[in-house]
């Protein structure tokens, strides 16, 4: 039970969030339109889920 309170093993987790993190945030951003979590467009327009309306990778309205 030490091991799994130790500096080494905390670390550890803290590296893989972070990691986990930054994958998201080139996978994932917010509709510019309502704000919530939509996929990243890779090319082109795509439509959000939630409200309906287009949006690219570069647009910020909010």
């Amino acid at each position: 039970m030490e091991f799994l309170l130790g500096p080494p093993f905390m670390v550890g987790i803290a590296v893989v969030v972070g990691l986990g993190l930054i994958y998201a945030r080139r996978l994932y951003q917010r509709c510019p339109h309502c704000g919530r979590v939509v996929r990243r467009v890779v090319q082109g327009w795509l439509r959000c889920g939630f409200c309906g309306r287009q949006y690219r990778r570069g647009l910020r309205l909010r």
